[in-house]
């Protein structure tokens, strides 16, 4: 988690571009998720969409979400776009950071967040691996 966290802080306030996935571009969800996964060293996603991100992932149920996990959303982008249109990484207690416009925190708790929520899910980490 440290290390996702020492990669992610390096782009708070940098805008949301839909498409991009790298700081010279800016970020869209999946691409931030994705590049601080990959640039962290913590997990080869590849550049995934949310979607693609969630299928990488097992759920989790909320009692047992833990820092690192995904966090995955529903209906962002409006009613017409259908399965998983948002991702970010939780941070713990009830936050999260995203690629928001610009990047940067936001508390599960707010009821735009609890109106979208869809599951956390965890990807397949090996803990033990050196």
């Amino acid at each position: 988690f440290a290390a996702l966290m020492l990669e992610a802080d390096k782009y708070i306030g940098y805008p949301f571009v839909y498409g991009a996935s790298n700081p010279k571009d800016g970020f869209d969800c999946s691409g931030f998720v994705s590049w601080v996964f990959i640039h962290s060293g913590v997990y080869n996603t590849g550049r995934r969409g949310a979607t693609g991100l969630h299928t990488l992932c097992t759920e989790v149920e909320p009692d047992d979400v833990r820092p690192g996990d995904l966090v995955f959303f529903h209906g962002t982008m409006g009613p017409d776009v259908k399965g998983i249109t948002h991702v970010g990484i939780y941070v713990g207690n009830h936050m999260m950071i995203h690629a928001g416009d610009p990047i940067g925190f936001a508390d599960l708790e707010d009821e735009k967040w609890q109106k979208y929520f869809d599951c956390y899910g965890r990807l397949p980490i090996e803990e033990d691996a050196e």
